[in-house]
């Protein structure tokens, strides 16, 4: 027997025990509408494929998540504080998982919308801020602060879409990056100093402090915008160290 034939009866083998993804993908208008009907209020958006339908197919393309409490909850009095960030999908569908999170009184993270996409592009995040805007009742984005990677096409949307949103970074990226030119344990230090700087007298104390040991290294460090990632220059409705310090995607993996 051939490769072929083994891999192929292999195929139809999974399919008689778990289903084809075709039949699962089939079902998938069901679950949005029974979402709907147990959680009213709830925001479910299924895409598929332009060019498939436009050639009588059917072709899943995007799905996007938002459940009524979800939602209530962050209007009753969460911080108006939303990380974004996305991940890689592992399993036998492959794709990409977009999250919006908030953060409880308890600090810990609060999933407020998700979405399972094709890729990670500037369009595609486009799609999920704009139904995440609409969820949330945003408007401009005035009074609310996002935080997210340094991915230039996710900061083009927020600015785009939300355009009085306040947009910090995770420090750890900046951390990550930055630390990759300049390998220095003290160095390392006085940045982190930097960071949790609450008044911008100390947060240039700390600069002069780096600048002491290199003027290259302080100049590179500021060619990241401080009000993004310090805390002496944050909003006051939003300075919360623990978004300063932690990545949503841990947490997101296994999400």
């Amino acid at each position: 027997m051939t490769r072929s034939k083994l891999k192929r009866a292999k195929v139809m083998i999974l399919e008689k025990f778990d289903g084809s993804f075709k039949d699962e993908y089939n079902k998938l208008e069901a679950y949005g509408q029974e979402l709907r009907l147990s959680n009213p209020g709830s925001d479910v958006a299924i895409n598929i494929s332009k060019d498939a339908f436009e050639e009588g197919k059917r072709r899943f393309l995007r799905l996007y998540i938002c459940f009524q409490d979800l939602k209530l909850g962050f209007k009753s009095g969460l911080r108006p504080l939303i990380g974004l960030d996305g991940t890689f999908l592992k399993g036998k569908c492959k794709g990409q998982l977009l999250v919006a999170m908030g953060q409880d009184s308890m600090n810990q993270f609060y999933p407020l919308a998700w979405a399972v996409v094709d890729k990670e592009t500037s369009r595609t995040w486009s799609w999920f801020v704009d139904l995440l805007k609409r969820s949330l009742d945003l408007n401009n984005g005035a009074g609310v602060t996002f935080i997210s990677d340094m991915q230039k096409g996710l900061l083009d949307v927020v600015s785009t879409v939300l355009p009085d949103a306040h947009h910090r970074y995770y420090a750890r990226h900046i951390e990550a990056n930055w630390f990759k030119k300049w390998r220095n344990g003290k160095m390392r230090k006085l940045m982190w100093w930097c960071a949790w700087s609450t008044h911008e007298e100390e947060f240039k104390d700390q600069l002069l402090k780096l600048g002491g040991m290199s003027q290259d290294v302080a100049r590179d460090l500021i060619n990241y915008p401080p009000k993004a990632w310090c805390r002496a220059y944050f909003d006051t409705q939003c300075k919360n160290l623990m978004w300063i310090t932690i990545l949503l995607s841990p947490s997101m993996h296994g999400f």
